[in-house]
């Protein structure tokens, strides 16, 4: 059964899985995790809060990466379907700019491993190197997906309206990244309230987005 499968089978299932491995942690860490109050190092309070949260900050961790990865799959197994048909330069550089910040999230969410592993002592500069991490390859990621989106909207994929404001979200956010990365103050948690609402608003399109393009191209039986 399993050796039966097609590449449009096995990109449906890795985004569907990938949505849902991505998706627990989302809601968990809305949850379980409260924003720091102006005055207060940020870093050295997310830190506390992976290691307070301790067994669920791993789960997170865990999940996040393997549904990374199988996202990953996915994106990269529908790009290959679709240059099939046609030269797909635009989409291609979108996949490989998703394709390394996947790398890089996977990378940056390992360091909670090390957070509540490690001396707590050290737990705020771990807590650096994740964000810092995040913010390099954020860049990329939203980039990546404005470009991906922008591209599939050219082949009416899914509706147009919806994947316009994909690219749209993730185009802004790329840039919320880069001004965030200018104007953070470590002591004033309002400094990151703009990027934290776009990370939720864009990462929900794009789990939305994913699922829809699996139910697309699995067949229905």
């Amino acid at each position: 059964m399993i050796s039966k499968l097609s590449l449009k089978d096995l990109v449906g299932i890795s985004l569907i899985f990938g949505s849902i491995f991505n998706l627990i942690p989302f809601f968990l860490q809305l949850l379980f995790n409260n924003m720091p109050i102006d005055g207060e190092h940020i870093f050295t309070f997310f830190a506390n809060q992976v290691i307070l949260n301790g067994n669920i900050s791993l789960l997170n961790a865990l999940l996040s990466i393997i549904g990374a990865t199988l996202t990953g799959y996915g994106i990269f197994g529908l790009f290959n379907d679709f240059k099939k048909d046609s030269t797909e330069n635009l989409m291609g550089f979108g996949v490989f700019l998703f394709l390394i910040s996947t790398i890089g999230f996977i990378v940056s969410w390992s360091q909670d491993f090390m957070i509540i592993w490690g001396d707590a002592n050290f737990a705020a500069n771990q807590m650096m190197i994740e964000i810092s991490l995040i913010f390099a390859f954020g860049i990329l990621y939203w980039t990546g997906i404005s470009i991906y989106a922008y591209s599939l909207s050219h082949h009416n994929f899914l509706n147009i309206n919806f994947l316009y404001s994909l690219s749209i979200i993730s185009a802004i956010n790329a840039l919320l990244v880069i001004y965030t990365l200018f104007t953070l103050d470590p002591y004033r948690a309002s400094s990151l309230n703009s990027l934290y609402l776009g990370f939720i608003i864009g990462n929900l399109m794009f789990y939305i987005f994913c699922i829809l393009t699996a139910i697309k191209i699995l067949p229905s039986k």
